[in-house]
Order: structure tokens, then sequence, then C-alpha cells
């Protein structure tokens, strides 16, 4: 049988190859999440600049209707929402993409409605913030 000088530097020999063979997976483990998170965190934001593009075009539309407030596609959809009408379902492809933009055919907001889409704006970075922070958690 080994000597206890011998069995003592085996241990503390395998106890810092598994503190290092820890860290290499945990610090692997954290990169993989921030690089998952980080293209998570565009994909949003792009989505977001694109609903941004989409509410300003239609906001500039002129129609006989005062524009209403229209449900995200990033967000989930709560009971006090409106469904899209009819003609937009059919403009929102099956396949989650993005719509493509209106023409520029509506009359201006007045400066309420504006704040109001500007605080509807709001809500969904704080909505799509506190997802992100729940998906990296």
């Amino acid at each position: 049988m080994p000597s206890t000088r011998t069995l003592l530097l085996a241990t503390a020999s395998r106890l810092r190859s598994r503190i290092r063979n820890g860290l290499a997976d945990a610090t692997a483990q954290v990169v993989t999440e921030a690089e998952l998170a980080a293209q998570q965190l565009q994909q949003e934001w792009q989505l977001f600049w694109q609903e941004i593009c989409l509410e300003a075009e239609r906001l500039e539309q002129p129609s006989g209707e005062a524009p209403g407030p229209e449900p995200s596609p990033a967000s989930p959809a709560s009971p006090s929402r409106q469904a899209p009408a009819a003609d937009e379902r059919q403009k929102q492809p099956e396949d989650n993409s993005p719509p493509q933009p209106e023409p520029a055919t509506r009359k201006r907001a007045s400066p309420a409605q504006v704040q109001e889409t500007i605080d509807q704006l709001r809500a969904e970075v704080a909505g799509l913030n506190q997802r992100l922070e729940q998906s990296t958690l």
C-alpha cells in the first residue's frame, strides 16, 4: 500500500484536476449561454425595429378610421387586446415571418394617438426585457 504522503499528494492532484475540469466545463457553458443570449437579444431587437417601422408606416397611412393599437406578434396575446382585422390576418404569413410593410396611404395620427403608441412600445420593450432576463436565468 502506498505511503500516506503519496496518498495525500495523489488526492491533491486529483482534486486539482477535477476542479480544473469543472471550471473549464462551467466556463464553456457560460460562454455558450452568453452566445445564445446575444443571438436571442439580436433577434428580438431586429423584430422590435421591424415592428416600429411597420407601426410608423401604419400611423402615416390615411384612413377613415382612427388607428388603434395592434397586438405585437412577439408578445403573448392578452384578452384585452383586439384581434387583427380579417384583412390584416391575410397579410400575415403562416410561417410567423414579419409582415411586409404597407404603402403609406393613411392620415397622420393625433398627438394623443402617437403618445399611446409610444406607451405601447415602451410596454413591449419592458416585456421583451423581462422575457430576456427570464430566459437567461
